[in-house]
């Protein structure tokens, strides 16, 4: 089946703070939220929250995006779901794309604000063309289900490509099921085993199954033929690198 769960449930605020902490930002730079985020990995969240309150008071919106979170979450703070969507919006509005993402989850989930499924499309789609796989993911599961937007298989596909391209392996299983079935593309069986083939070396276990149901459908060469353009997607993601610093 396809595959509608987020890559990254806890919003993409992990993906901003595994960035930091893994080379998205350059040791020489001076990054004044790296002591919040330091902090908040070694599971001190009230002096993670003591270092980052003065930031997001001074307008900084990787410093509202994480306050968000520890709102949401009740980590540091007792949980407050409105202040949460408060710092979110704040540091949606400033443009910042994980921000952008978290409120367009929330959302579309019915967390902290009533359940809206345009601003939800609308805010994915701020974060998508900022380049966030998960937004880019999302946007694409709530084109292909028309929710908050016509339904549009072709532009569903166009933004699970564009996830996919990322290493996204949600996006990469639903992109797979629309090469099988043809819609919103051409159908492309080969493709569709490549995809599925990619998804499940990521540990994707649907992806999986549906590549060994699949290859009963591929001749020996077409079989070659999709396993060699699922290790060059898997080679490129590999090789890549943070598309943001923050």
């Amino acid at each position: 089946m396809r595959d509608s769960k987020r890559g990254h449930y806890w919003k993409g605020l992990f993906v901003l703070l595994a960035i930091c902490l893994t080379g998205g930002v350059q040791a020489d730079e001076a990054d004044p939220l790296d002591r919040s985020l330091s902090a908040y990995y070694a599971g001190d969240f009230k002096a993670a929250y003591n270092f980052t309150i003065p930031l997001a008071n001074q307008g900084n919106p990787d410093a509202k995006n994480l306050l968000g979170m520890m709102y949401e979450l009740g980590r540091g703070v007792p949980q407050n779901l409105s202040k949460s969507i408060s710092y979110y919006r704040e540091a949606a509005e400033q443009g910042n794309p994980y921000a952008q993402y978290n409120l367009a989850v929330s959302f579309d989930a019915g967390t902290g604000v009533p359940q809206n499924y345009r601003e939800a499309v609308r805010w994915f789609t701020k974060s998508a063309e900022q380049g966030i796989s998960s937004a880019q993911y999302d946007l694409g599961v709530m084109l292909e289900q028309g929710r908050g937007t016509p339904k549009n298989f072709i532009k569903a596909a166009d933004w699970y490509q564009k996830a996919a391209n990322q290493g996204h392996m949600q996006a990469q299983n639903n992109l797979a099921w629309l090469y099988e079935s043809g819609k919103g593309v051409t159908q492309n069986l080969i493709a569709a085993y490549a995809l599925f083939d990619a998804a499940a070396a990521q540990g994707l276990e649907t992806a999986s199954v549906k590549r060994d149901t699949l290859k009963t459908s591929l001749s020996a060469k077409e079989l070659r033929q999709a396993q060699g353009q699922s290790q060059k997607m898997l080679k490129a993601v590999n090789q890549s690198t943070p598309q943001y610093k923050r």
